[in-house]
């Protein structure tokens, strides 16, 4: 069989990547894409389509390779929604799982040490300037009588008196053991970290909180 790679100068691969990528812009800007943004700011187009479950809360998203990464956030709507699993790519498109995203999770960031000055012997004095507490949408998962069985996604099998919260992956002190969070007018303190679905910092933060038994409703009522 003749090769006709070089035939007229044509590189096939190239042209090859030059068609698909022709396919997958004249897809996004169709009629199916959605105008979305990823991680607060970035415009951008992808395509959607519900997943198998029934609930809603998991759908597929296809989109350019710089756009769908596993921990980016996407919003569409007025929601959130979390790329939850490594992107399949073939060098021209990803195509990945994302979540919805049904509350917002509390980080308070490392706290910082500012010089404000200089005393007599030129030593300089520092000033502690509180972390930012930012809100991270998160998806939510809690035991109940649909839930009791962990999926494929979230291997751990969680109590009655637990829940597990998903992130885009960070680091801070108020997530770490023992530190305590608010959800759903109930507090819980943290007793598993799994940064497994993360690599090289980029990714999720899978975080385990146990409820410490206080209702803050409750209390607010009776008060």
């Amino acid at each position: 069989m003749r090769d006709f790679s070089n035939y007229h100068q044509i590189d096939v691969a190239k042209k090859i990547e030059h068609d698909s990528l022709f396919l997958l812009n004249r897809s996004l800007n169709g009629y199916s894409s959605y105008d979305v943004k990823i991680n607060y700011d970035k415009l951008a187009k992808v395509l959607m389509s519900q997943k198998w479950d029934a609930d809603g809360e998991a759908m597929k998203v296809i989109g350019h390779i710089a756009d769908i990464e596993r921990g980016n956030l996407i919003e569409y709507n007025d929601e959130y929604w979390l790329v939850v699993t490594k992107p399949e790519d073939n060098r021209i498109y990803r195509k990945a799982e994302i979540r919805l995203c049904s509350a917002t999770f509390p980080v308070k960031l490392e706290d910082k040490e500012v010089i404000i000055g200089y005393d007599k012997l030129n030593r300089p004095i520092y000033e502690t300037i509180p972390g930012e507490v930012i809100s991270l949408p998160c998806v939510v998962k809690m035991n109940d009588a649909s839930t009791a069985i962990a999926d494929a996604n979230e291997p751990v099998n969680l109590l009655a008196n637990q829940v597990m919260v998903t992130i885009p992956y960070t680091e801070a002190p108020s997530i770490e053991l023992n530190e305590q969070f608010d959800l759903y007018n109930e507090t819980y303190r943290i007793i598993r970290s799994d940064p497994s679905g993360s690599i090289n910092k980029v990714g999720i933060l899978r975080i385990t909180g146990e409820r410490e038994g206080r209702n803050k409703s409750s209390e607010e009522v009776y008060e």
